[in-house]
């Protein structure tokens, strides 16, 4: 009997090894693989981006980006994503870190030396070891979670990989899914709908006002998966109400606007989406088509007069293999305004997430105001969507010139194609909150003068005295400031201390307003402030009593309940700069007007008998914002970028020094 040698014993094994891996294996197919780490359980996942380490997920199998196949180059393999380039194999001063894998935008077979691989089978356990060329290093998934390339032995696992084949499913159709290859119009005109937009059927499931721009099809309504769905079938070209290549088709539901901006308005739809199909338009610019929008008016002008704040646009993804050229999911982006007044170019466009094709996809989507947290005196105008159970929250632009809050969903914009939509459960709820704040309090100094009388609040000089109503807003005593105290202001004297309000046993008679020589807050010495942003008005409401700061028909200023109506009740707030004396203005012959008053950007400033002065145009803080000379007694105001939404003072000075003004309102 022979001796078994420790040479044979060893030569046996190496003929083993040899018999099960080899220096260079052919992948098992040229099928799709998703690559899974022995040790960690997890897929190796593209980047997306070139130069861009890749990483590691638990991704499902429908996510491409842990898609791969095998492309040979030469004597090698490239690893080639589904979603971008092949993968990069880079030295100690890679992009990604010394050593570490990386995402390429480089396309197969391509023989670089650091963008090739040597496949090693091991045939007895059906695992893969990938090295980069024949540089003796191996992919490996390190523990801190990065995927370089490393001198490591076969017995460390995260060296080792499964390749997983990727089983296409075929997409299917779904049953409520249009199907047909037509896309025009029907030559019988039946859905032209040529004389209203407001095309429903009756009692329908889902909120809101039609608003069909459609001659392809009507809204219509179909019982699947358990629920009751809206059907939006909208295609190129078949808008039928706007003139040709502005508007794209659409039909979509409007819902009643929360038109008021005090803090806690808002505006709330939820709802469950299907989408089956998009437009495609052949580039990103033009694919995609709309399921929802917030829209919402602003003041200040610029851009269309009632503007999309945010578009949710669903752009194709298109399936590969047997799914090819067919949409097998979508991506979701949001497209913003940058500036309010934006379109076009000022929006930005930003990816979301991705969903199914057919999917059932919970949506909400609220647009309101609400307090904003570093500053208490300011607020922030929302537009808040929740996708899928993921939340996509964003602040609006410019939130003090927002007017309102809006919503409109369906299916609107497709550029290639057809778009189908399908929406069920859905609800809609409005809140609205009177901005009772106006502007600000601020330290400036302001004369009130009552809107009905014309006449100037005057400090009494004295405590427990009653204030009073003169002609004038020039003495000190009639300049006034705003003082905050939590949720109200005192309004508190240049000369004095701040204003009370009493009761019916006040010093001064029943409820009439003192002056005081305090300067502390209680219950009858605070004021909450109601401004009207249309002419810029403020009432003076004591406390939360229901009473509102009133000129008496005797001259008495008293606090009583009064409609607002009733403009003894409201007063001007002008901050002290140019003379404000009504003596002036009656004793001067020279008279101003402007019109058209209000305006819009362009209006005319004429005098009386074509008297030549020098206008001046000041905002409510007393700055200039225009000034000119007059020719023949007018001067024309055209476009001037200053002027934005709000109340403004004109004067005139004549060369005899004798100034006249009057009131500019610029809508």
């Amino acid at each position: 009997m022979k001796k078994i040698t420790f040479k044979a014993i060893l030569f046996l094994v190496v003929m083993l090894c040899s018999l099960s891996i080899t220096a260079q294996d052919a992948p098992p197919s040229d099928d799709i693989f998703r690559l899974r780490n022995v040790e960690t359980g997890q897929f190796l996942t593209d980047a997306g981006v070139s130069a861009t380490a890749v990483t590691m997920t638990n991704l499902g199998e429908e996510d491409q980006s842990t898609h791969f196949t095998f492309v040979e180059s030469g004597a090698f393999y490239n690893i080639d994503s589904e979603i971008l380039g092949i993968l990069r194999g880079p030295g100690a001063g890679g992009p990604g870190g010394p050593y570490v894998v990386v995402s390429t935008a480089t396309s197969a077979p391509a023989a670089d030396a650091d963008k090739v691989w040597t496949i090693q089978h091991n045939t007895t356990n059906d695992t893969y070891r990938f090295q980069s060329g024949n540089s003796g290093r191996f992919m490996y998934h390190d523990a801190n979670g990065t995927v370089t390339h490393v001198v490591v032995p076969e017995t460390d696992d995260r060296s080792n990989w499964e390749l997983i084949p990727f089983t296409e499913t075929p997409v299917e159709t779904a049953p409520d899914e249009d199907t047909n290859p037509d896309l025009t119009c029907p030559a019988s005109g039946e859905f032209e709908n040529n004389n209203t937009r407001n095309v429903d059927i009756p009692n329908s499931v889902n909120v809101g006002t039609a608003d069909d721009r459609s001659c392809y099809s009507d809204y219509s309504e179909v019982d699947l998966y358990g629920k009751t769905w809206g059907v939006y079938n909208i295609t190129d070209g078949s808008n039928h109400w706007d003139a040709p290549g502005t508007l794209q088709p659409r039909i979509e539901r409007s819902l009643p606007r929360s038109q008021e901006t005090g803090v806690g308005s808002y505006a709330r739809f939820t709802g469950v989406f299907r989408i089956l199909e998009v437009g495609d338009g052949g580039s990103f610019g033009q694919d995609g088509s709309y399921l929802a929008q917030a829209k919402g008016k602003h003041t200040g002008g610029g851009g269309p007069p009632d503007p999309a704040i945010c578009l949710y646009r669903a752009h194709p993804v298109y399936g590969t293999g047997i799914n090819a050229d067919k949409q097998v999911a979508f991506d979701i982006y949001a497209e913003r305004i940058l500036e309010r007044g934006g379109s076009g170019s000022g929006r930005e466009v930003v990816f979301l997430k991705q969903v199914n094709k057919n999917e059932e996809i919970d949506f909400e989507l609220e647009i309101g105001f609400r307090e904003d947290p570093n500053d208490p005196a300011l607020k922030i105008h929302y537009c808040d969507a929740v996708i899928g159970g993921e939340a996509f929250n964003w602040n609006i632009p410019d939130p003090e010139r927002g007017t309102e809050s809006g919503i409109r969903y369906g299916a609107y914009r497709v550029r290639g194609g057809r778009a189908q939509m399908r929406w069920a459960n859905t609800t809609y709820e409005k809140v609205e909150v009177v901005d009772n704040s106006g502007p600000p309090p601020s330290d400036d100094v302001f004369r009130f003068r009552n809107v009905a009388t014309g006449q100037f609040l005057t400090d009494a000089e004295a405590s427990a005295t009653p204030v009073t109503m003169t002609n004038s807003g020039e003495p000190l005593n009639t300049h006034w400031t705003f003082v905050q105290q939590g949720a109200f202001v005192n309004i508190d004297s240049e000369v004095n201390g701040i204003l009370r309000a009493p009761g019916s046993g006040g010093p001064g008679g029943p409820y009439v307003v003192l002056s005081t020589g305090t300067t502390t807050s209680s219950g009858d010495k605070v004021w909450t402030l109601h401004y009207n942003d249309v002419d810029d008005t403020y009432r003076f409401e004591s406390g939360t009593s229901g009473r509102f700061m009133y000129h008496e028909m005797d001259g008495t200023v008293t606090h009583i309940p009064v409609p607002e109506s009733d403009t003894r009740s409201v007063w001007e707030a002008i901050p002290t700069s140019e003379s404000l004396s009504i003596e002036d203005n009656e004793l001067s012959a020279t008279s101003i007007k402007v019109y058209p008053n209000p305006a819009n950007s362009e209006f005319t400033i004429a005098l009386n008998d074509n008297v030549n002065a020098e206008v001046k145009i000041y905002n409510l803080l007393g700055k200039v914002v225009y000034q000119g000379l007059t020719t023949n007694g007018k001067i024309e105001v055209r476009n001037n970028r200053n002027l934005t939404s709000g109340l403004y003072i004109v004067t005139a000075t004549t060369d005899d020094n004798k100034t006249v003004q009057t009131k500019l309102i610029i809508n």
